[in-house]
């Protein structure tokens, strides 16, 4: 079995507890506007033209974005880091793109990663069958999983994909007993809004092993990725969220009794 990924990472500390290892896999159903990673969209390999410096010469070259592997050498890559989970409390965490895109890969992983004594995590916007997300959910130990909105209108129109079928996952019985950090993009002119927390309050109160919100304030370092893949950026224009009205977004859960973090 061969999956695709784009990228494995060491030594994150934003994908869960402790020191952790992040596999980035291809693939995504969903086209939220301000994606930071639009490399992992399409699921195959593909090659884009980057532009370096060698001297005082300009040189473009070809450069491949993924790469089929297997899970043993995802789990030889993860274990490179292993020292530094056991003295964090640490693991992998396969996030994306969307994780769910590829379920048996990322099941068979996650089962290596478990025979290996690793913590193991998935970061998911939740957008996936409701049979593949129960499949992986079941194994995995943590899940880090999107909130983006709660009109399904607005959804629709900023990520391209429906709401009921990620509120739907989200309420699942599957989720009922597994620890969970929901992560909420801060996107101005999309959901920054009191009454768009106030439902989302709702929704994740009826979480019974939430940890935390990690509110995600969007930021404009993605966008030359755009411009080398030759995808539009349609957050062109669009500033980022102020320390006041972080402040404002983070108040609001905290007074909610919501343990909270800013920046994941």
């Amino acid at each position: 079995m061969n999956g695709y990924v784009f990228d494995i990472r060491h030594f994150s500390v934003h994908d869960g507890p402790g020191i952790r290892t992040a596999v980035f896999l291809k693939g995504c159903s969903l086209r939220c506007r301000w994606c930071h990673n639009p490399e992992s969209h399409d699921m195959l390999p593909h090659e884009t033209i980057v532009e370096k410096r060698v001297g005082d010469k300009l040189i473009m070259m070809p450069e491949i974005t993924g790469k089929s592997v297997t899970p043993a050498e995802v789990l030889d890559e993860v274990l490179k880091s292993r020292v530094f989970f056991e003295e964090s409390g640490g693991g992998a965490t396969f996030t994306g793109g969307e994780p769910l895109m590829q379920p048996s890969f990322v099941l068979e992983c996650i089962r290596l990663m478990k025979g290996n004594n690793i913590h193991t995590a998935i970061d998911t916007s939740g957008f996936a069958g409701s049979e593949d997300f129960a499949s992986v959910v079941k194994e995995t130990d943590m899940i880090l999983f999107d909130l983006k909105h709660t009109d399904a209108d607005l959804h629709q129109e900023f990520t391209g994909g429906p709401l009921e079928p990620i509120l739907r996952n989200l309420r699942s019985e599957v989720m009922s007993d597994k620890p969970v950090i929901i992560r909420i993009p801060l996107v101005p002119g999309f959901n920054m809004a009191v009454k768009v927390y106030a439902k989302m309050a709702e929704i994740i109160s009826g979480l019974n092993n939430l940890i935390r919100i990690d509110l995600l304030p969007y930021h404009h370092y993605a966008a030359h990725k755009y411009t080398r893949l030759g995808i539009e950026f349609k957050m062109e224009g669009v500033r980022e969220p102020d320390s006041r009205e972080v402040s404002t977004a983070a108040d609001f859960f905290r007074n909610k009794g919501f343990e909270l973090s800013i920046g994941g």
